[in-house]
């Protein structure tokens, strides 16, 4: 929560523009507009700063509480700035009001975060996982040759005909072939253990009284995850940073493929990145 409280004061530049404010107050601003209209960080000597945007005697702010709680308040001096007139009587509009501001200013958030809230998932998959007789298994690598091999084998449609059900036997021969290997040198053995790490994190179950195993769909997704991150953007990046091919360079922008450009615009973009931030990229 510190860490995505971090982000959102990286962001409040971004959520400060006179049109994200139009938007999260819900209210037109035109030149006649008297008051403030901004954002800004607050009280940086306490152990909460808080993110503070404004729209003339109305604001709402936001804070991370006690390193587990993100509160997102919205604040009124003058009730009319909400629309809402000042009587007793318009409490539940006020509320309602109040309510819909602070909505839409977790709403404007999110388009410019664009992510998800990272709970750890990525990070226990990758810790060891203790089976309950004690047995230690290991984690999930993201570059683990032989572990990708068997995560190409899984996800490929062979074994649907026998009820979506396969046995290692039925993975051997794909994986081997992935791994540019041997059924003798990529062993049946490993297979089993390279799908027990599978099994211990619960993406493959065992087909009870059966020798059969079955992928389960959030294991078919973390496997594809796992097969894109590596063979469509780690490994082609790497290979463009550490051994870009010289000739590449002189060819002319049509010429060159529609991903060898993505790829190419993701290492610009990092450069500009690291130059902005200023940092420098080792030679």
């Amino acid at each position: 929560m510190d860490a995505l409280g971090e982000r959102l004061f990286d962001a409040n530049r971004t959520i400060g523009q006179p049109t994200k404010l139009a938007t999260i107050f819900g209210r037109k601003i035109t030149k006649r507009h008297r008051g403030k209209l901004e954002t800004i960080i607050e009280d940086l000597d306490l152990p909460n700063p808080v993110i503070r945007s404004y729209y003339r005697d109305g604001s709402i702010k936001q804070y991370v509480r006690d390193h587990r709680l993100l509160r997102t308040e919205a604040t009124s001096n003058n009730v009319t700035d909400f629309g809402v007139p000042k009587a007793i009587d318009h409490v539940p509009a006020l509320r309602q009001a109040m309510a819909a501001v602070t909505d839409r200013y977790l709403a404007v958030q999110q388009d410019i975060l664009e992510t998800f809230v990272d709970r750890g998932q990525l990070r226990q998959l990758a810790e060891p996982t203790r089976l309950p007789n004690g047995k230690r298994i290991p984690g999930l690598k993201l570059d683990h040759p032989r572990q990708l091999a068997l995560m190409h084998a899984l996800v490929r449609f062979a074994h649907i005909a026998a009820g979506d059900t396969f046995t290692t036997r039925d993975l051997h021969e794909s994986a081997a072939a992935a791994l540019d290997m041997t059924t003798d040198q990529y062993r049946l053995a490993s297979v089993r253990y390279d799908l027990s790490k599978l099994r211990a994190k619960g993406l493959v179950e065992r087909v009870p009284h059966s020798r059969r195993y079955r992928l389960l769909p959030h294991g078919y997704s973390i496997c594809l995850l796992f097969l894109k991150l590596f063979e469509r953007v780690y490994a082609p990046l790497t290979a463009g940073l550490l051994r870009p091919v010289t000739a590449d360079a002189r060819l002319a922008e049509d010429k060159r493929h529609r991903l060898d450009r993505l790829y190419q615009r993701i290492v610009t973009d990092l450069d500009a990145l690291l130059q902005a931030v200023g940092l420098r990229t080792a030679a």
